[in-house]
């Protein structure tokens, strides 16, 4: 397409237009490279994702389990961490071991998008509630345990606690290729 032009009067030239704007090819173009890019993209990000989200569930137990462990030498007298699955998310708290389970308050929801493995953990259990308690010099009174946990979705690496000394000494850990005894969380 052309229009004419006369910027000085008497000479008129002809010019051509030029395209504004972009073909519908270029823009089915773009949206395809767009399309395969996000495709790529997608499933590494969802895990990274949901590798983020036990990790800071598993940060969380830890933290109330150090916690329990603290309170038990502050008050010096026994405490305990508790953790429980109340059908759509886990909940946990920590109160004095005189103190039943059902009784205790305070109790905080993690991620409902994580799950308790129940093949790799090793807590005390009592009534549906898993149960670590510490003495007044913060050590284990009833064995040493690990909790794990899993993503719903099951496609993060399980991330765990690990309760490792006599003296109360936590880690985290995170699913291993291989066994460590019949455990793969470490």
């Amino acid at each position: 397409m052309a229009y004419w032009s006369c910027p000085v009067r008497g000479r008129c030239r002809r010019r051509a237009l030029s395209p504004l704007g972009f073909t519908v090819l270029e823009v089915l173009v773009t949206i395809v490279i767009i399309g395969i890019l996000a495709a790529i993209a997608t499933p590494s990000w969802l895990k990274f994702w949901t590798t983020r989200e036990v990790s800071a569930a598993s940060d969380e137990l830890r933290q109330g389990i150090l916690q329990a462990q603290n309170e038990a030498m502050t008050h010096r007298a026994t405490w305990r961490f508790s953790l429980r699955d109340v059908g759509d998310h886990l909940e946990w708290t920590i109160h004095p071991d005189t103190t039943p389970w059902q009784d205790a308050q305070g109790w905080k929801a993690l991620n409902d998008k994580v799950v308790l493995d129940l093949a790799d953990t090793t807590l005390a259990q009592s009534g549906g509630t898993y149960y670590v308690k510490f003495g007044f010099q913060g050590e284990v009174l009833y064995r040493l345990s690990t909790v794990t946990l899993d993503s719903k979705n099951g496609i993060a690496k399980n991330q765990c606690v690990v309760i490792s000394t006599l003296i109360g000494a936590t880690r985290s850990g995170e699913e291993q290729p291989y066994p460590n005894g019949d455990r793969y969380c470490y």
